[in-house]
């Protein structure tokens, strides 16, 4: 109905607003009354832009506006006529350029309009008309400096962009947005915009600090441990946000574990967390390391016996999940199961970024297939290079014999590609596990794995390790059970639903172009 309506609305005829639009282009008149009508009735750009169509395709209409364009586009900024009809008749100039010469503005004056227009509107405009080398670019910079003035960044940084504008002009943009509490956003300036993070010290360190505030209210203390290990800047930051929020003897057995001691440089030198670090305390160990076991690690952290599903239950033991960190014997003998398989479960782990200037970026570590017997881990961090690997990963991407499954298998797919520097590869035989689920069962909405797998088999799929830190060597027994399960769920789902339709699963097979 409300399409109906829309389209309606697209088609229809406003005798009004068309005869207020003859009498601007024409006689350059009635300015006010069409600022007024478009603000009071709020026509869409479509029906606005459908109307001026209208017009301009009159008889002799396309001459006066060419005429008399100047003048329209300078009432239109002193009535403060709405955007809409403003980028609709840009749009209209773009597309007729040519026929009507708009160079020829040039030598009228145009030009001084440029700065009584919406930044973007004016951008637009300088290009339109050709005149941004009328324009100093001292006048640029007054203009800039006054948007700053204004509070107006993203004016400014849409400015500073398309003009290029002298890097000075940004460093001060960021250092107002700082001034400003505007940190985020100068972040993601910054990124666009491919400066290197370590020239804004200060907008990282905010940064840090906001993640870190963030983390420890999501996470317990040990498990922000082990998720900031080889990150030392952060790590410390950490400890001292748990000092002074009721966790000192934790913040100080962090730090001695890990040797942070000299990178604690914020308030709590002139305190007493340095003085009570040389005086000594009873170290707390981190439970994730301590109590370490092939399980899921809610059953020795939360002692939640009984409620998660183990690798075991499907036939798994941990003899039969086997890490590959080197182009040997065991991975020969891994790739010839994998190669002979006619279904793999599909995962991949991986370390995203803390914050929006993380120096280290996406990182894929892990990735899990799981054969009907064994489930097998490579170590991306250390195969990456080999080409041997990037060979075999090619050969199973390619073999349409091989089923490829997974929950947003994808984009698991796409980050094993693009992180091996793959080209041109034809992924075949994919199997999307909550495309099957949704049709398989008629819900209405795509499901998680782990509601797809508690749907399925009756226990909870354990998701404490997400957010684990996947780089760090060797891998947490419980880190090991936790990857190798989600590759084994994944296979285990796909013959549950076999068993349900085979013919409609396996119409849901796919191909990917990637690379």
């Amino acid at each position: 109905m409300q399409q109906k309506l829309e389209q309606e609305e697209e088609v229809r005829n406003d005798n009004e607003f068309i005869q207020i639009l003859q009498k601007v282009i024409i006689e350059c008149d009635g300015f006010y009354e069409l600022s007024q009508y478009l603000t009071i009735n709020n026509l869409s750009f479509n029906l606005i832009q459908n109307l001026f169509l209208q017009v301009v395709n009159q008889d002799n209409i396309k001459e006066k506006l060419e005429q008399n364009l100047q003048k329209i586009i300078e009432e239109f900024v002193v009535f403060n006529v709405p955007r809409q009809l403003l980028k609709v008749l840009f749009l209209f100039l773009q597309k007729n350029k040519d026929q009507m010469n708009l160079k020829q503005y040039q030598d009228k004056g145009i030009v001084k309009i440029w700065k009584d227009l919406k930044v973007q509107d004016m951008l637009e405009f300088l290009n339109l008309f050709s005149l941004k080398e009328q324009i100093p670019e001292k006048e640029f910079e007054k203009y800039f400096k006054n948007l700053l003035y204004k509070q107006k960044f993203e004016d400014a940084y849409l400015l500073y962009k398309n003009i290029k504008l002298p890097k000075d002009c940004f460093d001060h943009l960021i250092q107002q947005m700082q001034n400003k509490r505007e940190t985020n956003k100068a972040a993601e300036f910054i990124k666009n915009s491919n400066y290197n993070p370590a020239d804004y010290p200060k907008v990282v360190e905010v940064l840090q600090k906001n993640c870190i505030k963030y983390m420890s209210k999501e996470h317990p203390w040990y498990k922000s441990e082990e998720m900031l290990l080889y990150q030392p800047q952060l790590l410390a930051l950490l400890c001292e946000n748990a000092y002074y929020n009721g966790l000192p003897t934790e913040a100080l057995s962090i730090i001695k574990r890990n040797n942070l001691i000299d990178l604690i440089k914020t308030r709590v030198q002139e305190e007493k967390l340095q003085i009570n670090y040389h005086k000594g305390f009873q170290e707390i160990p981190n439970i994730l390391f301590e109590k370490d076991e092939f399980k899921p690690t809610e059953e020795f952290v939360n002692n939640e016996i009984g409620v998660y599903l183990h690798c075991k239950d499907f036939g798994y033991t941990e003899n039969q999940i086997i890490l590959i960190d080197k182009v040997d014997e065991n991975y020969f003998d891994a790739w010839k199961y994998i190669h002979s398989s006619n279904a793999v479960g599909y995962d991949c782990e991986h370390v995203t970024p803390w914050t929006k200037l993380d120096y280290y970026g996406f990182r894929v570590c892990l990735v899990q297939i799981a054969t009907k017997n064994h489930v097998f881990i490579f170590d991306y961090q250390k195969l990456k290079e080999a080409l041997e690997f990037k060979k075999d990963v090619r050969q199973l991407m390619e073999n349409a014999q091989i089923m490829k499954i997974g929950l947003g298998v994808e984009d698991d797919l796409k980050h094993t590609v693009n992180y091996l520097k793959l080209k041109n590869i034809k992924i075949r035989s994919v199997i999307e596990l909550s495309s099957c689920f949704k049709l398989l069962e008629e819900e209405n909405k795509k499901k998680s794995l782990a509601y797809i797998t508690e749907f399925y088999f009756l226990k909870k799929l354990s998701k404490y390790e997400t957010c684990s830190n996947w780089e760090y060597r060797p891998l947490r027994k419980a880190q090991t059970h936790y990857a190798a399960l989600d590759a084994i769920i994944s296979l285990q789902i796909y013959l549950k639903m076999k068993e349900k339709n085979n013919d409609l699963i396996e119409q849901q097979k796919n191909d990917l172009s990637m690379g």
